[in-house]
């Protein structure tokens, strides 16, 4: 008698599904209507993930029903709750889901588009039926709302002895994120074709440059103004390549300029000439580029990364080491970049380096880049603070980090010569 009071709680106004009042097994409506009561008070909590439990017969996947949305789904959609299904249907305009295959191919993205879609449904639910979960991006087109992204990530149980599977799931709105990679999509296009100008350009600059050299010695004022001209080039492209990864990861803004202004004290504290802490500041400045090919998902994610993940976020050094060596710099920029996350005792990636076997450049910038990394705060973790930055580059002296490096860091910070505010006081 008490459980068909809990049935007739949960079968109100706001229930859309059909298992609570037909002839099916208690086993399944029981495990339903704990659902529904936990997603309810799920919904109620106002947590911006959106809550659903859809159903589907097995003998008939291409008929799916919601046994519970929350207010939230069907106010989006601009319908009533038994009408969310077919809205949702018929609204969806792409799906796109994220594959990863290895360490070469990356993460490789797959659209399936609406007509796609229609002769697909019953082969995608098979495949979240075989493996248990279902992730995917929906790209839906709303009168009210107009076009918007949602995020379906779910568990699916299969219930054999009734022939139902139920999909137990939360929904993102992940608009602005998908629009960002759409905006990035824009700058890698404009980059490239910018990067192949500019090294035309460059390249035949610097040729005429040599010949005037050799043949008009008393030229030096022309030769330095085309010398300024070839640095303010290199510059824009710099901030260029710069500006498109703090785009594609906004929760990182201004890392690599931190990074890079530390890093720059750091050779100024060792002596190091103004030639090779401008190479240095070039670097810096574009030092995690090759993070342009990894998705926003990923960069943004706060969690712990898979162990595909990470082996993706490995890879940024050498797509970075890839776009840059075909660019003629006046310094190294490639294989300092190339370099950055190499360690002492060959711990680092992504070839293993050890000690001097990498360039001085790229061991100060590893350092810059982990005090600034520590100090700041993550998608995964609030900033820890320049104490805590500093006692691990201390602990792991001469192990990870250069100790000469690390010396001069730590005089920087202790004698006042450096802070991220006010950046390095150079004459």
């Amino acid at each position: 008698m008490e459980r068909m009071t809990d049935l007739n709680r949960i079968v109100d106004d706001e229930y859309c599904g059909q298992i609570l009042k037909e002839n099916y097994s208690e086993p399944l409506k029981k495990r339903v209507s704990y659902c529904i009561e936990s997603f309810r008070a799920f919904a109620e909590t106002g947590n911006p993930a959106i809550p659903y439990i859809a159903a589907w017969q097995e003998e008939d996947k291409k008929i799916v029903w919601y046994e519970f949305v929350s207010r939230p789904f069907w106010e989006l959609l601009g319908c009533r709750p038994r009408e969310a299904a077919e809205k949702f249907r018929n609204s969806v305009v792409c799906r796109n889901i994220y594959k990863y295959f290895d360490i070469d191919t990356g993460i490789r993205k797959e659209i399936i588009s609406r007509r796609e879609l229609d002769g697909a449904r019953k082969q995608l639910r098979g495949e979240g039926k075989a493996s248990g979960t279902i992730e995917a991006v929906y790209k839906l087109c709303l009168e009210k709302n107009g076009a918007i992204w949602l995020k379906d990530q779910a568990t699916v149980e299969i219930h054999e002895r009734d022939g139902i599977c139920l999909s137990l799931g939360c929904l993102t709105i992940v608009t602005k994120e998908m629009e960002a990679e759409d905006e990035l999509e824009k700058h890698r296009s404009h980059l490239k074709e910018l990067v192949q100008q500019r090294t035309v350009e460059l390249t035949d600059t610097n040729l005429k440059l040599k010949q005037e050299i050799e043949e008009r010695k008393r030229a030096e004022e022309s030769l330095r103004q085309s010398y300024d001209k070839l640095q303010k080039t290199m510059d824009e492209i710099i901030q260029a390549m710069s500006m498109t990864v703090e785009v594609r990861d906004p929760y990182t803004a201004g890392h690599q300029r931190r990074a890079t202004e530390l890093a720059m004290a750091i050779a100024g504290e060792m002596g190091l000439s103004d030639h090779r802490i401008k190479g240095i500041q070039m670097a810096g400045l574009i030092h995690d580029m090759g993070k342009i090919s990894v998705p926003a998902e990923i960069l943004s994610k706060p969690g712990k990364l898979s162990n595909a993940e990470f082996q993706l976020i490995k890879n940024h050094p050498r797509i970075a080491y890839e776009i840059l060596k075909e660019i003629e710099f006046p310094w190294p920029v490639d294989d300092i970049v190339f370099q950055h996350h190499e360690r002492m005792d060959g711990s680092g990636y992504p070839l293993g380096l050890m000690g001097e076997e990498t360039l001085l450049e790229s061991r100060i910038l590893s350092v810059a880049d982990v005090v600034e990394t520590v100090t700041s705060h993550r998608p995964y973790r609030p900033g820890l603070g320049i104490e805590k930055a500093l006692e691990e580059i201390s602990f792991h002296r001469g192990v990870l980090y250069d100790p000469d490096v690390v010396d001069a860091c730590l005089r920087l910070f202790a004698g006042k010569i450096f802070t991220f505010n006010a950046g390095f006081p150079r004459e």
